[in-house]
């Protein structure tokens, strides 16, 4: 157990490393120890494991094995050989997420085309909202098999380093309490897309949509076609928005989707002052001149948690 414990928790990136994994080694043998050394290299297995595999091909050329030919692929046009992937982001408490994030990736599934990578980005602090163990949740959150990554972390004391002669205000106007949480949030959105970035890089990826997601919540309305219509507009339900944009749920190409999610940052510029959740979103979208749809029959809704499914 000790020694899978690794695989348990690196599937999805072990898989992406062996999907994206070529070799231009003329023979199948020398392929075979080259990918070993790039399994060790990329963390995935210990040297050990190498030196393993090079005992059992030198076993076999010792008894007279003759490997087979590579076959070369033939070529395929370029148009054909790349899929469309999908990135998405699902923040927000460590909730049951078979009540929620579940459901919508389904929805998803059956309307985007192309790969979807889901990186779950939570907060493992308890609420009191929270009616069903931590133990539990976490349980089911690590056993999530269609997530790309999960990370758990501690919500610590935060700040947007707000220059002090900088005059921010809410409106609509909300009690003063809830400031923790909202910068946790949006500081939440913008290390999630560091991290697709990150793996993006990593994987020698690419991205051409990106979705902002809660874990709590739900597409329960939609259309057949959620994508925008082209890549220079972010599409957003047109609900829950208090004068600016819903900043619950979103999609568009990931070059747009990077203003949406590392807001975070403009808060120290002081350059919009009125940092209410909704408005705030709005009036820094408008100031790269972001196109927005506002999307009428898409509807993400939170549920509540503990009802079914989460045991």
């Amino acid at each position: 157990m000790d020694d899978e414990q690794q695989l348990y928790h690196q599937t999805s990136a072990f898989v992406q490393f062996l999907s994206s994994w070529s070799s231009n080694e003329s023979t199948l043998d020398r392929r075979i120890k080259q990918l070993a050394r790039d399994i060790a290299r990329n963390q995935f297995w210990q040297w050990k494991e190498v030196e393993i595999i090079d005992a059992w091909i030198d076993d076999l050329h010792s008894v007279g094995y003759k490997f087979p030919k590579i076959i070369q692929q033939k070529s395929i046009s370029q148009t054909n050989k790349i899929k469309r992937r999908t990135a998405v982001c699902v923040t927000g408490l460590a909730e049951c997420i078979q009540e929620g994030w579940t459901l919508t990736y389904n929805n998803l599934r059956n309307r985007l085309q192309g790969d979807i990578d889901t990186f779950l980005f939570l907060s493992s602090t308890s609420s009191s909202k929270q009616s069903v163990p931590s133990s539990t949740r976490f349980k089911q959150i690590r056993s999530y098999m269609n997530s790309t990554v999960t990370i758990l972390y501690e919500d610590r004391a935060i700040s947007p380093n707000i220059p002090s002669n900088c005059m921010t205000y809410y409106y609509p106007a909300i009690d003063k309490s809830f400031e923790p949480g909202y910068f946790q949030q949006i500081w939440a959105l913008s290390e999630c897309f560091d991290l697709v970035k990150t793996y993006e890089q990593k994987f020698n990826i690419q991205y051409e949509l990106f979705i902002r997601a809660r874990i709590d919540s739900v597409l329960s309305e939609f259309p057949f076609k959620i994508e925008p219509p082209d890549k220079s507009t972010i599409v957003i339900p047109d609900e829950h928005h208090f004068n600016g944009y819903n900043d619950r749920f979103a999609i568009g190409s990931i070059d747009l989707m990077e203003k949406y999610m590392r807001r975070w940052h403009g808060l120290r510029e002081c350059i919009i002052r009125n940092i209410h959740a909704e408005s705030y979103l709005k009036l820094f979208l408008d100031q790269f001149n972001i196109k927005v749809e506002l999307m009428r029959n898409l509807s993400y809704i939170q549920v509540p948690h503990g009802n079914n499914q989460c045991h």
